[in-house]
């Protein structure tokens, strides 16, 4: 398993981001395509990312997913979404890509009692995307989110026959499926309710700290409670899920709130090598 970390356009602001991520022990980092990056910003431009990449570290890509939604039952809507995706997609095809993550979301409210006509929707851009990524070699996997509406483990087991796999985001099931049964959900508990089928093709998960009222979640992307990696570790050791990389997407820090810097996630790091195995 391979540990990387969440980077995004603001962190290269910093100066010191460099050397922050090859402190933390990290084998590569996910880079989310965030604006204005593909637009205005280009990647071939950004020069602490070339130096990342000349480190020797490994770079998966989050697609655009901010205002994009490829999976809305309008077609117009769909159709503009996935066009800026495949842009994007088109513009890494110069760099050695690890993997790709997409977001096969709406915010359709018909999706509450009707998910079929949004994951028919998913199904049409999903397919397109898994297509460009084959030809520049790179695993796509569709990310579990928050949202009721295309975003649980039920719902993406539909595009593994279209070229996907899946990314498990912890704390967006947690928030997810602690909203939908009414109750606070362990990760284990998550996972019993998910077809057996999705828990094989978890190939990617994004693991950050979060804090919860209720069973509603408050806060996120905060550093990781070590009962949280310590429930995760379980579960790898059990092999639940076999995911090649585990991406911490922490930029807060637990206690102040602020923004953190990499290099402090380097114990994070280090568990996860310890507890479960580099290789496995």
């Amino acid at each position: 398993m391979r540990i990387f970390l969440t980077l995004w356009y603001k962190d290269f602001r910093r100066g010191s981001l460099v050397s922050e991520v090859i402190d933390g022990g990290f084998d590569g980092f996910e880079l989310s395509l965030d604006y204005p990056l593909c637009r205005s910003v280009k990647l071939s431009e950004i020069g602490p990312l070339k130096q990342l990449l000349s480190s020797g570290l490994e770079m998966g890509v989050h697609l655009p997913w901010r205002e994009v939604y490829i999976a809305s039952p309008i077609d117009e809507v769909r159709e503009t979404s996935l066009n800026y995706v495949i842009r994007c997609l088109r513009e890494l095809s110069s760099l050695d890509i690890t993997y790709l993550v997409v977001h096969a979301s709406t915010d359709q409210a018909v999706c509450s009692d009707n998910v079929d006509v949004c994951v028919s929707a998913g199904l049409k851009s999903i397919t397109a995307i898994a297509e460009v990524a084959s030809e520049l070699g790179a695993p796509l996997y569709v990310e579990t989110t928050r949202s009721y509406c295309c975003g649980g483990l039920e719902q993406v087991v539909n595009y593994l026959d279209y070229g996907a796999l899946i990314c498990l985001d912890i704390p967006h099931a947690v928030e997810r499926y602690s909203r939908l049964y009414r109750r606070p959900m362990s990760l284990s508990e998550i996972l019993r309710e998910a077809p057996p089928r999705t828990l094989r093709a978890i190939g990617c998960v994004h693991l950050h700290g979060y804090t919860m009222s209720g069973y509603h979640v408050v806060d996120s992307h905060l550093e990781l409670q070590r009962t949280l990696l310590s429930e995760y570790l379980d579960v790898l050791r059990r092999r639940i899920i076999e995911p090649r990389y585990t991406v911490l997407e922490s930029f807060y820090s637990l206690e102040t709130g602020k923004q953190i810097q990499f290099n402090r996630l380097r114990w994070c790091v280090e568990e996860l090598k310890k507890g479960y195995g580099r290789d496995r």
